[in-house]
């Protein structure tokens, strides 16, 4: 059985809003992979996208509105209890998901009808939610802490790979240096270029 790496997930944000913010990121880009994988891949990718799902919002229900309802005011409020009830809706259909293959003619179109449904859940929390919670008295660096942790925890409990979110950053970061190099190179080659052509225009010229 896979477990978590604990090294990697120690690479995670401390502060609890970047590190929500990286789980979203990393659930979208698995949803994209989906819509491009062949069915032979996509059993794999969906376990993968219900899992990471589970665990996000398993972290958020323990941890994060908890602390964000204490902090919040009445009206407020409603929008932790409106997550809450989003977050019953999309475990009815990772159930679903997780109790059909490909083959079903509902699979694909129950795992397109989540993707639809977290996109509207992640946009409510990082447009609203969030930006309410920076401006209470809550720690959030300390929640990062506590949820990075219970992150670990759970992803290893239940045999999920830590996923290597930091790691396309790096490769972007090595492509455009790969790519400045290169654009400095061709620079370089029409540069000499005109300077041979330059001197053998030069010598034309005397003679």
């Amino acid at each position: 059985m896979a477990r978590a790496n604990p090294t990697r997930s120690m690479d995670a944000p401390r502060d609890a809003i970047a590190l929500l913010k990286q789980d979203h990121r990393t659930v979208e880009a698995l949803f994209d992979e989906f819509e491009d994988a062949d069915e032979s891949e996509q059993a794999a990718l969906a376990t993968r996208i219900c899992q990471m799902l589970t665990v996000h919002a398993q972290i958020e229900e323990e941890l994060l509105y908890p602390q964000a309802r204490e902090a919040f005011g009445e009206e407020e409020d409603e929008m932790v209890y409106e997550a809450e009830i989003e977050h019953a809706s999309a475990k009815e259909l990772i159930a679903k998901i997780e109790a059909s293959t490909p083959e079903d003619p509902e699979f694909k179109p129950l795992v397109t009808v989540l993707s639809e449904y977290v996109k509207h859940h992640v946009k409510e929390e990082e447009k609203e939610l969030f930006p309410a919670l920076k401006d209470t008295e809550v720690d959030l660096k300390e929640m990062g802490t506590q949820l990075a942790h219970r992150k670990m925890e759970l992803m290893e409990q239940m045999g999920i790979e830590a996923e290597e979110a930091p790691a396309p950053q790096r490769k972007r970061a090595a492509s455009s240096r790969s790519t400045r190099a290169s654009a400095a190179k061709q620079r370089q080659a029409r540069a000499g270029s005109r300077s041979k052509t330059a001197r053998a225009s030069n010598s034309r010229a005397r003679h």
